[in-house]
């Protein structure tokens, strides 16, 4: 039996199990059997264990070169090295709708045995929802629309191989893959929502239910977002990371609206306040992730992200119209159940996360308007159009500002209201911070407004973190007599959620300044070079050394040698231009030298074919670039802090799990 045939039964026999699924999960939460939910527990785990052995079978039809099947012939090759042989079960469509059913199967375990365990007839309904979910994509793999086990009757000797793009970085191995899991992961969090207007229930213990879920999802989807800047960046050799890309956008909207609903859920915690607005987030999160699956896998846009066309661009539409229908319905139909509990005061927390949300909002809306726009016009007239980068920046750079000043003021604020005092208590401290960073800029030599108000609102909200950490410091050691050290741990181990999310904070700081500067203040140079000559960019001294021919299985490489001379000594940098068999044109690779401070970005632009006595070699020098990647991770270990429970409940989980008397002697 070969790979093919174990693959495609597996998921042949998944697809009536799912369908079954919803059957037991809906009779579970209706009539409230008992029978039925252990039926619906029971076929979630066989069905992600059938389409877990799919997607292991996939795989090792891939790393085996079993070039019968189709999408092995069309993704892969002999000279294929294992590494990218293994990650190109996502490299095409079939592929990634296959990963991306494996995720959900997992999704509907999870809410099958940990959800129905604490609020039984709520997530047996959301579990209902989810089987529906996987249903369908378990259909889009079982049919010819996304089948990644279609067999060719020619069984070719060799494969094409993987996109030369998909198999130029390890980043491939972990940027897909996040993003997906990010994006499905918000699955739970909307079927929660869904089953709670299904059952008319008007509180918010979905919310409760499913705050981690989106958290993590979230978390997720970020990190996916940063790996993805960062493959962009080592990878295509334009010496950036971000370029508004129809897919790029399709990622950064579904996180935009979940980033502000786990900014107004807090609200809603507090106050009983927004509850409709957050399910219109949940709605529009959920929302947009199969958006992003139509944009990504359709074929419908031009991206170096994006699959060809495919059969599976109007099913994916007709799932969000679907989709769409339903949670907006039940959304009307339940509005009156929905009422909030009373006014926002206009100087409180409530009403800066309210303001935060609203800006996240346009934000996404600008966004969404800029990606979709061009398919529009291209749909209703034929004509292609283009919307670039400066559309975006001219929008997104001052509402990302005024997100980041809020971002420092909100946990300065407490509830209710603030009076007067407050505020100058609160702000003193930030608001010196932030005026000392602006002059260090301008003395330092930054330029442009914006990146000057980075270096401002990054110390801003840098120092309203630290003021919070010191205030907690102090009051666990006049409460409990802590040093400074364990009342540190302890805040984090006690208040994980709030603390965690200062630690996101910090990392988006860190972030945003290290977008401004990489863009405000790179300085670039271009010199066609002879063996031994030289060029000067920013008192930096680079001698091209020459061209030499790198000749590997997969590809054949032009690699330039260069040496970069500058005070600290010198140091080799190696730029290339890779060619594949399967691409009509160079893809580059380009030399990185990283520092803290900057990073020497060198790009290999062109070449004398013949004699290999020239070649142009374009410099960067990119300052403090290297912190987007630093910022993203502690924007990730800043959600995992917050995503642990609290020593509290932890402690109150493990007494529920040990048995009675068992610690007596």
């Amino acid at each position: 039996m070969s790979w093919g045939d174990v693959g495609a039964g597996a998921l042949r026999a998944a697809f009536p199990l799912a369908l079954w699924g919803v059957v037991a999960a809906t009779q579970a939460a209706w009539r409230r059997d008992g029978r039925f939910l252990a039926s619906a527990r029971m076929t979630a785990i066989a069905t992600l264990a059938l389409v877990t052995v799919a997607s292991l079978a996939m795989v090792g039809a891939l790393v085996s070169h079993d070039f019968s099947l189709h999408y092995v012939a069309e993704n892969n090759a002999r000279e294929t090295p294992t590494y990218f042989s293994a990650i190109s079960l996502w490299a095409a469509l079939e592929g990634s709708i296959l990963l991306w059913t494996t995720i959900l199967a997992g999704a509907v375990v999870y809410v099958a045995w940990r959800g129905t365990r604490e609020l039984p007839r709520l997530a047996t309904t959301a579990l209902a929802l989810l089987f529906a979910m996987l249903s369908f994509f378990l259909l889009l793999v079982v049919t010819p629309a996304a089948d990644p086990f279609v067999r060719l009757d020619a069984v070719p000797l060799n494969g094409r191989g993987p996109n030369p793009l998909l198999q130029d970085h390890w980043l491939m191995g972990l940027h897909p893959p996040l993003l997906y899991l990010g994006y499905v992961l918000f699955s739970i969090p909307f079927a929660y929502a869904m089953a709670s207007l299904i059952l008319g229930e008007g509180g918010d213990r979905w919310m409760v239910a499913t705050r981690r879920s989106a958290l993590v999802a979230w978390a997720l989807l970020g990190i996916g977002i940063v790996a993805g800047g960062w493959w962009s960046y080592n990878v295509l050799g334009w010496g950036g990371y971000w370029a508004w890309d129809p897919v790029e956008n399709a990622a950064i909207m579904p996180w935009l609206a979940a980033t502000a609903y786990l900014h107004s859920v807090m609200v809603e915690e507090k106050r009983r306040m927004l509850r409709t607005w957050n399910l219109a987030l949940v709605i529009g999160t959920f929302a947009l992730t199969i958006l992003g699956t139509f944009l990504t896998r359709s074929g419908v846009v031009n991206s170096v992200h994006s699959f060809s066309q495919s059969a599976i661009g109007p099913l994916l539409l007709g799932y969000l119209a679907a989709v769409l229908a339903l949670s907006v319905g039940l959304l009307l139909w339940r509005s009156a159940r929905l009422a909030d509990s009373g006014p926002v005061a206009p100087i409180s927390r409530e009403a800066v996360f309210l303001f935060q949300n609203v800006l996240f909002v346009a934000v996404t809306l600008t966004v969404l308007l800029g990606t979709l726009y061009p398919l529009a016009v291209e749909a209703l007239s034929g004509d292609q159009v283009s919307i670039g980068s400066p559309y975006f920046d001219r929008v997104a750079v001052p509402l990302g500002l005024a997100l980041l000043f809020l971002m420092g003021v909100g946990p300065q604020l407490p509830w209710h209201g603030a009076s007067r005092a407050t505020l100058e208590r609160q702000f003193a401290a930030p608001v010196v911070t932030s005026g000392a960073l602006a002059l260090v800029a301008l003395v330092v030599g930054v330029r442009g407004t914006a990146a000057v108000l980075a270096f401002a609102l990054a110390g801003f909200v840098c120092a309203t973190v630290a003021q919070e950490l010191a205030r907690g410091i102090r009051a666990r050691g006049t409460l409990h007599g802590e040093s400074a050290t364990t009342a540190f741990a302890n805040l984090f181990k006690r208040s994980g959620r709030r603390y965690g999310g200062y630690v996101v904070h910090v990392g988006v700081a860190v972030i945003a300044l290290a977008i401004a500067m990489s863009q405000a203040q790179a300085v670039q140079a271009e010199a066609t070079l002879g063996p031994g000559g030289t060029m000067e960019v920013a008192g930096r001294t680079v001698v091209f050394e020459g061209l030499r021919d790198v000749v590997e299985p997969r590809r054949t490489q032009v690699v330039a040698d260069l040496r970069v001379i500058d005070g600290g000594g010198s140091a080799p940098l190696v730029a290339a231009l890779s060619y594949y068999p399967n691409a009509t044109g160079a893809i580059g690779s380009p030399g990185i030298r990283s520092s803290a401070t900057e990073d020497v970005y060198a790009i290999l632009a062109a070449y004398d074919g013949r004699s290999r006595a020239w070649a142009t070699i374009q410099i960067r020098i990119i300052p403090l670039v290297s912190w987007l990647w630093i910022g993203g991770a502690i924007v990730g270990i800043g959600a995992l802090i917050a995503a642990l429970p609290a020593a509290r409940a932890r402690e109150r989980l493990v007494a529920a799990t040990v048995p009675a008397g068992a610690g007596a002697e």
